[in-house]
């Protein structure tokens, strides 16, 4: 069976972004890169869909936005229940995938979802989120982002603490080089980096430095390797051989445990070889056609991402 677990889309808020209040069906829609209709029936499928809070977005107006998004997802896996099951538990995504349905897993882009309470914490895991991205491009009230230079407050010091308890895993993703070196110094936990490549091999700084991913090896944490062109390759081609090569260089650092897919679909542009969702189901027999062993091609495509969840998901 084809077996595919993705750490993050924006499928879900596509078209949410401008105007806010537009509400239309996105996770089915034949238009975008991800759509239920595209997967083949039978599929061992787990989807992360993620509410991305841009960050303009702060305050009472983040937290509408993120009810409304909350709010879809739930209306359509209720509209799409004969193929995708509504998953708030891996007890969930085990009868889900046992029973031929494709698995759904609410996340969060952007920290700002939280509005500065840690209350939110406890109000967003009440909403289905079992994974937040703590930061997008630019700074909030937890963190910064790669385009600023700030590290952590003690606000997002005490929201992880938070997430940690209840089993929202914490993900770092578009995080900055200070915040993530803040992150080491409190976190408890295994933390994820639901769509992030290799900065050695893809020069962009959104992508891990070797040091970050010998530390996230070391701590048994889970690393997506995103679709996105910027982050594939420096002239933006990104094609499944500079996948290929991302892939490598992970495993040359001992990470071949750690990774897994995050393909960013709907939120980045994306080679041709990967630009619909049913392509995903190439890069396994891709990589062991080029020398990656079966098992390892396994891991990366599902395998890893099912065992960490498993383990670290409330």
């Amino acid at each position: 069976m084809a077996a595919l677990f993705d750490l993050h889309c924006d499928t879900l808020t596509r078209n949410l972004y401008s105007p806010y209040e537009k509400e239309t069906e996105t996770l089915d829609n034949p238009a975008f890169h991800l759509s239920l209709g595209k997967m083949p029936a039978g599929t061992k499928w787990v989807q992360c869909f993620a509410v991305f809070v841009p960050d303009e977005q702060r305050g009472e107006d983040a937290v509408k936005f993120f009810d409304r998004a909350a709010a879809s997802f739930h209306q359509q896996a209720e509209w799409h229940k004969n193929r995708l099951a509504d998953c708030r538990s891996f007890a969930e995504m085990e009868k889900a995938i046992e029973s031929g349905k494709f698995a759904g897993l609410l996340t969060i882009e952007g920290g700002t979802a939280l509005a500065g309470q840690v209350e939110r914490v406890q109000a967003v895991y009440d909403a289905g989120v079992r994974m937040m991205t703590l930061t997008w491009n630019g700074s909030n009230e937890l963190a910064s982002g790669h385009d600023t230079e700030n590290g952590f407050s003690a606000f997002g010091r005490e929201a992880v603490a938070e997430m940690e308890r209840l089993g929202v895993i914490v993900d770092v993703s578009h995080l900055n080089d200070r915040g993530f070196e803040d992150l080491l110094g409190f976190v408890k936990k295994p933390f994820a980096a639901s769509h992030s490549n290799a900065r050695a091999v893809c020069g962009h700084r959104r992508n891990l430095p070797d040091a970050f991913i010998r530390e996230m090896v070391r701590r048994e944490g889970l690393i997506g390797l995103t679709y996105a062109r910027p982050f594939l390759s420096d002239d933006g081609r990104g094609s499944l051989d500079d996948f290929y090569r991302h892939v490598c260089h992970f495993l040359e650092l001992g990470a071949e445990k750690c990774i897994a897919l995050g393909s960013d679909y709907d939120g980045a542009g994306v080679h041709p070889e990967l630009d619909s969702v049913e392509k995903s189901l190439k890069i396994g027999e891709y990589l062991t056609e080029h020398g990656i062993s079966r098992e390892i091609a396994e891991g990366i495509c599902f395998g890893n991402a099912w065992r960490f969840f498993e383990k670290w998901m409330g």
